[in-house]
């Protein structure tokens, strides 16, 4: 039994006619005459009695009736949906960032993302760090917010903002008598990272892996307090963009160290499926992303 067939019933059983069902069909009486007669043959059971030139449904029409009002209701509730998705009204917009302390900024931007977009449900979702753009093809996720990046096929990569980050060392540490620090200098030192594999580690994929560098230890530790805490005691060094850092800095118990002459700098994406019937609201989110943490995390000294 086919879509047709279910709308077919439901008008002839409201107009008790194939002649005023035919109106709202846009189909011949003839049509909608040889179609009844398909579901009949194939249900093996009369589903309308002629009473008074009026068909009017049998016990057996009604049962049919009752799932073809179920059904259509259910359909063009998923169309309106869809619809809704398209034009960017409703939706849900999944996110996931590779920078976990990047979610202080998301509050304010939800509230001005909610204002514009009040329908639209924003999920914040777990990533490990070395598989976000998979993700994002798998569609598992719909947006992730990113620093280092590989130029898939079918993924758009949008620009959000560059920083710089910054060795990050107890005051009195001998690295803040020096302009900058250099891969050797990490040689000897433990290091503190977010998550592994080194790979995604801005300063092993950039400096240390290149030139060849093993630090002494490598620990890893997920919590941005836990790290400072850590720095702190001497226990490593940290490497991380001032605007992370910088409301730990006010107690002058820890320093930043420029890690290169040039400096060592990220550029960070928010990446999406390439699709050209992305919802408005994706659009306008990573527009919401520009100019919310682009003003906020930009890179400065």
């Amino acid at each position: 039994m086919e879509i047709r067939h279910l709308k077919l019933i439901r008008e002839v059983a409201e107009t008790k006619s194939l002649t005023k069902a035919k109106d709202v069909l846009f189909l011949s009486q003839s049509a909608l005459s040889h179609q009844l007669k398909e579901i009949e043959s194939q249900l093996g059971t009369q589903l309308f009695h002629r009473v008074n030139k009026q068909l009017i449904l049998t016990n057996a029409g009604k049962m049919v009736l009752e799932s073809a009002e179920r059904i259509l209701q259910d359909l063009e509730r998923t169309e309106m949906s869809i619809k809704k998705y398209v034009s960017g009204t409703s939706g849900t917009l999944r996110l996931a960032t590779q920078c976990y302390t990047c979610y202080h900024w998301l509050p304010s931007l939800m509230t001005d993302f909610n204002k514009e977009f009040p329908n639209v449900e924003l999920e914040i979702l777990h990533s490990n760090d070395d598989n976000v753009e998979q993700q994002v093809l798998d569609g598992k996720i719909d947006l992730a917010i990113i620093y280092e990046s590989s130029d898939r096929q079918n993924i758009d990569y949008h620009e959000i903002f560059r920083d710089e980050v910054f060795a990050l060392v107890p005051s009195g540490h001998p690295w803040t008598k020096r302009a900058y620090v250099e891969a050797e200098d990490f040689e000897e030192q433990n290091i503190i990272i977010h998550s592994y594999p080194l790979e995604s580690v801005s300063l092993f994929s950039q400096l240390l892996i290149p030139e060849g560098i093993k630090p002494k230890k490598v620990m890893q530790v997920q919590v941005t307090e836990a790290v400072v805490e850590l720095v702190k005691a001497g226990m490593g060094v940290n490497v991380m963009a001032k605007w992370i850092v910088e409301p730990y800095l006010k107690d002058n118990k820890l320093a930043l160290v420029p890690v290169t002459k040039r400096g060592m700098h990220r550029t960070w994406h928010a990446i999406t499926l390439k699709d050209d019937k992305r919802p408005q609201y994706l659009e306008n989110f990573v527009h919401h992303l520009r100019c919310n943490i682009g003003g906020l995390c930009c890179c400065s000294n």
